[in-house]
């Protein structure tokens, strides 16, 4: 009997009976989408493995009604499934088919569009010229301004969202959910903020909720009332000017009076994409008190979301009685089987989701969804883990993330595999990255990874340096170089000063003594990381980057909230700024116009990045057949990078 009672209750969303209370939240497949609209087999498989891990329900991607108002197609090839033509439902049943044969319900996501968050990569593909319901600024050009949709167009959308509803119905779908939150189209008419309308469809509220409520009604009438409709909408969007909670309830009794079967609640929008993308640094249950108020208002099942990938988490939630159903999005994509460890108490071999966003950095890059700790994700069918046809022998060199993955994978193919780490401990800079409060999945991550390897059979030998006598002796027939990376040089004061020079790895370690005031040299997200934990009323912080930005490399989500910390913390910005030497009082730097200034200190933390630990390999390709570099020994870079360099490598010896 599982320990989680409550999550593991059947439920129902209107006619749809649920096996258990997960769902698996709707997020962008990218190019697993079909140039011709469908669900593409890629698509399928990625579906179907969710499935068979056991959630109660999914929810699909995003998928339109029509591309007759707001093109997602170029030269007849589509880019999102395209509810258009009832000829689509025998691709439809097919994919619904493949859901239900595990006994999972699924629901697909429906969208009017995205109006003033139109992508201005499509506007240039497309030559579509964005709407609104009002001219408002576009939100990726605010120099720019939608126009006002036609009535024409309003009335053209009713219909063609309850036609699509019809089409998912005939599909095979046991319901849908309309796609109303995060400031698209139907958030956008819902709110005073985006719809400055003066006809039937703006004013006050009642009038702003006409199209929603007029979507609603006409699916109603095209796929049957006990056709089973969620609503995902923003109790509230957490910026100037934009919803606040109060009307957020008022919303949620109007959507359950006009016959919604569920809600599905979130907050924030695309100014504030850490509200509905929530990143590593959001608290887990970060977004559950939205869903908590709404269901303290409503007789109909509420669905939360927001971090919650944690089972006593998710369970507490719902013992407590603060939502119905817990909805699970990136978890699902970095361990497809999170139902069903949980289910038979194997929660130690949940893979867990670290919240880089990589998932979401590959759609806006044109590729598939996928997974930065789980290569598979998305290529279910090419990465599977299959035995090898002969069995070798494989020494990796290094226990970081790259050489436990590279272990993993070869082991569970069959082969002999030993790990040799230099240090008494596995993780590398994953071990004391994990250290920061702001990464604690980071740490549950690696505790996966050494319970992998051991459970697969490798041998380890920890605190033993490897040179190329240790290869000879070992005999290998593969080698894994996995010896990661050290801090680049730090700085050398010119004077005799009384001021403390650190790494920011000796900070991460907590082997640095800190002072009141401080500077980091190097605004990366390391950097900025480290300035957030740092900075209080005590501790007076700043950040030197010689760039004209701070961490360009983060997701935008992820970048977008620790900016917001770094503000909320006072933590003072120079960007466009170049670290020039250490005084006996501080930093100076040089300035964007070439003036140089103090910026005083007791402490300078260096953040400028790693450099690659590589000296073995020159000996090796002389001595072992088959070489491969992963991690950071090639090029410091993300964890993605890392695991899928050290998976894909071990897939194919």
């Amino acid at each position: 009997m599982t320990r989680y009672s409550f999550l593991f209750q059947p439920g129902r969303i209107g006619s749809a009976a649920i096996k258990n209370r997960f769902v698996m939240a709707p997020m962008g497949i990218g190019a697993l989408t079909g140039f011709d609209g469908l669900f593409s087999e890629r698509a399928m498989d990625y579906y179907e493995a969710r499935a068979r891990g056991g959630v109660g329900l999914i929810i699909t991607t995003v998928c339109i009604a029509t591309n007759r108002y707001e093109p997602w197609e170029s030269d007849g090839l589509k880019m999102l499934p395209t509810f258009d033509n009832l000829i689509i439902t025998r691709n439809l049943k097919r994919f619904t088919d493949r859901i239900h044969d595990h006994g999972c319900t699924i629901f697909a996501q429906l969208t009017a569009g995205w109006g003033r968050v139109y992508r201005p990569s499509l506007i240039a593909m497309t030559g579509h010229e964005p709407f609104a319901p009002s001219s408002v600024p576009l939100f990726w050009e605010p120099e720019k301004m939608s126009r006002e949709m036609t009535i024409d167009e309003i009335e053209g959308l009713i219909a063609a969202m309850a036609r699509s509803a019809f089409i998912a119905r005939e599909g095979g779908f046991d319901g849908i959910e309309l796609h109303g939150h995060e400031g698209y189209l139907l958030d956008q008419f819902k709110s005073a903020l985006w719809n400055k309308r003066t006809d039937a469809y703006g004013g006050e509220l009642a009038g702003r909720m006409t199209f929603s409520l007029s979507i609603i009604r006409k699916i109603r009438e095209a796929a049957g009332y006990d056709f089973p409709v969620s609503y995902r909408y923003g109790l509230e969007h957490r910026i100037d000017g934009g919803r606040e909670k109060e009307e957020g309830l008022q919303i949620a009794k109007m959507l359950e009076r006009a016959g919604i079967s569920a809600l599905h609640v979130d907050v924030g929008c695309y100014e504030n994409w850490h509200w509905p993308h929530p990143p590593e640094y959001q608290p887990p249950g970060c977004m559950v008190d939205a869903a908590r108020a709404v269901k303290e208002i409503v007789g109909i099942p509420v669905i939360t979301v927001g971090r919650l990938g944690y089972p006593d988490l998710a369970n507490e939630i719902l013992e407590k009685g603060y939502a119905d159903f817990v909805a699970i999005g990136r978890p699902l994509l970095a361990d497809p089987e999170f139902v069903k460890k949980c289910r038979n108490g194997r929660e130690s071999e949940i893979r867990p989701c670290i919240g880089c966003h990589e998932c979401f950095r590959r759609i806006y890059q044109s590729r598939s969804i996928s997974c930065a700790v789980n290569p598979a994700c998305g290529d279910e069918r090419l990465y599977a883990i299959r035995k090898s046809d002969l069995k070798k022998k494989v020494m990796v060199i290094g226990g970081g993330i790259a050489g436990l993955e590279a272990a993993r994978v070869s082991a569970l193919r069959g082969h002999d595999v030993t790990l040799y780490e230099k240090s008494t401990s596995l993780g590398g800079l994953l071990n004391i990255i994990g250290r920061n409060s702001l990464k604690c999945d980071y740490q549950r991550l690696l505790e996966f990874q050494i319970n992998q390897v051991r459970k697969a059979g490798v041998r380890l030998c920890l605190g033993q340096a490897v040179d190329i006598h240790t290869v000879k002796n070992e005999g290998p027939d593969v080698v894994f170089l996995a010896t990661g990376s050290v801090p680049a040089e730090i700085f050398r004061t010119t004077e005799k000063s009384p001021i403390s020079c650190v790494s920011a790895l000796d900070v991460l370690c907590g082997n640095a003594e800190i002072g009141s005031s401080i500077v980091i040299v190097g605004g990366g997200a390391t950097g900025c990381e480290i300035a957030v934990e740092l900075a209080d009323g005590a501790t007076r912080v700043a950040i030197c980057e010689q760039l004209s930005e701070l961490a360009p490399d983060l997701f935008h989500a992820n970048r977008g909230m620790i900016l917001e910390q770094l503000a909320q913390k006072d933590v003072r910005i120079f960007t466009d700024t170049r670290f020039e030497r250490i005084t006996s009082r501080g930093v100076v730097v040089t300035t964007k116009d070439g003036s140089e200034s103090l910026l005083e200190a007791d402490t300078v933390i260096v953040s400028i990045g790693m450099k690659a630990a590589n000296a073995l390999l020159p000996g090796l390709n002389e001595i072992v057949g088959e070489v491969h570099s992963i991690g950071d020994c090639v090029s410091p870079r993300r964890v993605k990078d890392a695991v899928w360099e050290a998976f894909k490598n071990a897939i194919r010896i």
